[in-house]
């Protein structure tokens, strides 16, 4: 596992802001080795995980849906997410506008939200960005997502800042200003 060091202050952030982990072989058939969500809650096997930051990037997907939905999501976040906002949409035919965001730019909140666990922790940023994450094997220096966000061209922070979760940063702090801190500082860490 890469920095093994850093899961339980990852397990003890989310525990803390209300999320239920779990070890144990739960987390046995998940999207990722060694995690795997049921229920809402994240299931980890410290023997398969590759990084600790993919129990976070986990956490991620599901703390961009609001609060009240967490115990209907598991392992394949994308398809339930999808099937919330088809059941969620409105007498007037307008989806929810925090479900839609998290259907289409999840995977994208999920990355940024998890980059600004790890810098409010104090942990390395290889826990999340190994090789072998976000399908990204081979590169020289800095891990290529881990370079957009930096670089604020990644679109997690807009969409995070959008729903109220952090301030706009990067180059898309002209679309507006919401009173908060900008990324990768966060103002609360779940859709309640």
């Amino acid at each position: 596992m890469h920095h093994p060091e850093a899961l339980e202050p990852i397990v003890t952030f989310l525990r803390g802001i209300g999320m239920e982990v779990e070890y144990g072989e739960g987390a046995h058939g998940g999207f990722l080795p060694g995690v795997n969500i049921h229920g809402g809650v994240i299931h980890v096997d410290p023997d398969t995980l590759l990084g600790p930051g993919d129990v976070l990037h986990e956490a991620g997907h599901i703390i961009v849906v609001p609060r009240r939905y967490w115990s209907r999501l598991n392992r394949d976040l994308q398809v339930d997410i999808e099937s919330l906002l088809a059941e969620e949409t409105g007498p007037d035919g307008s989806p929810d506008p925090l479900l839609n965001q998290a259907a289409r730019l999840g995977e994208q909140m999920s990355q940024a939200w998890s980059l600004a666990v790890v810098l409010h922790l104090g942990l390395p940023t290889g826990c999340l960005f190994f090789p072998g994450s976000y399908k990204v094997d081979q590169y020289e220096g800095t891990h290529p997502v881990l370079a957009w966000l930096e670089r604020g061209t990644h679109y997690g922070p807009m969409a995070l800042a959008q729903a109220g979760m952090t301030g706009f940063s990067g180059m898309f702090s002209h679309m507006g200003h919401n009173g908060l801190p900008p990324f990768p500082h966060m103002a609360r860490w779940t859709l309640d």
